[in-house]
């Protein structure tokens, strides 16, 4: 297939479910201990400023925004369905349980804008929230339409 077959074949694809997608998985490192309430809060506000983010920037509903954190004493997950009804936070951290250093998995799922207006905003409230949280992070890789259209057709 010529480029230009492959870029209307790809939009394609993007007609049938018009779907913004984008993932991330990352490190982050908080210089000072967190405790799991602040974990909590950090997670949550991220994903609520991106959902946002996406909404002002042309989707018109919300799929699915969800994040998983491992730590070494445990794990938390935030999921977003309804920008209104905010972030669901679940985990299996002790009371006093705390964190400093974490992997982060973020899954992205919007409908109404294309995947790097979702990976755009997204990288921007990632940089917003853990700045104003004072968290260090290291992005290990990002997936979004580009990698996965590659892949679908053998690229």
């Amino acid at each position: 297939m010529g480029d230009i077959d492959e870029d209307i074949h790809i939009e394609m694809h993007r007609e049938a479910d018009e779907l913004g997608k984008f993932a991330t998985h990352m490190m982050i490192h908080a210089p000072k201990t967190m405790t799991r309430d602040e974990a909590a809060a950090a997670l949550g506000e991220l994903l609520s400023v991106i959902t946002k983010r996406c909404m002002d920037h042309g989707a018109d509903l919300v799929g699915h925004v969800k994040a998983f954190l491992k730590a070494s004493n445990g794990a938390m997950s935030a999921s977003l369905i309804d920008l209104g009804k905010g972030p669901n936070i679940t985990h299996d951290f002790g009371h006093e349980a705390t964190f400093q250093d974490a992997e982060l998995t973020l899954h992205v799922i919007v409908h109404g804008i294309w995947d790097p207006e979702v990976r755009e905003q997204s990288l921007e409230a990632i940089e917003t929230v853990f700045k104003k949280h004072g968290l260090n992070y290291e992005i290990i890789k990002d997936y979004y339409e580009t990698e996965k259209g590659m892949a679908h057709h053998g690229g």
